[in-house]
């Protein structure tokens, strides 16, 4: 994973909502641990996040 890929988050905000999906475009990158990183995505609706990269799915790996 590396800043300009298309990501997918899924979550469940509730117990018993519906799954929820949310694409964004990975902006920074930080190592987060020995192995571990974390992505901050900037999401459609103009929000950004910090997320562990391991529970994001890269849909489009940018200039590859």
């Amino acid at each position: 994973m590396k800043v300009g890929d298309l990501v997918k988050w899924e979550s469940v905000p509730h117990q018993f909502s519906e799954v929820e999906i949310e694409y964004g475009v990975v902006i920074k990158m930080s190592r987060t641990g020995h192995e571990t990183h974390s992505a901050e995505v900037l999401f459609m609706d103009g929000t950004t996040n910090w997320f562990d990269t391991q529970i994001l799915e890269v849909i489009n790996e940018a200039g590859r």
